[in-house]
């Protein structure tokens, strides 16, 4: 089976994809002026509880502190 990474780095993105037998089978763009905080891992502290939202603000370092649901 042939299996290649491809990366392509650029001062605006980074992107990167995944080629088995001659076929892109994921692909992944990481913009540097836009990244996301979704699906990544934080360590925080909880800075304030909403029981009735059932939610809580949590610090994670940022310059706002990140908002989570009970169901995440």
């Amino acid at each position: 089976m042939n299996e290649d990474i491809l990366i392509n780095i650029t001062p605006q993105e980074t992107r990167v994809a995944l080629v088995l037998q001659g076929a892109v089978q994921e692909l992944h763009i990481e913009r540097t002026l836009t990244r996301g905080l979704a699906g990544n891992v934080y360590s925080g502290k909880v800075v304030r509880v909403l029981p009735g939202m059932q939610s809580a603000f949590i610090d994670i370092g940022l310059e706002r502190a990140a908002f989570l649901h009970v169901a995440d």
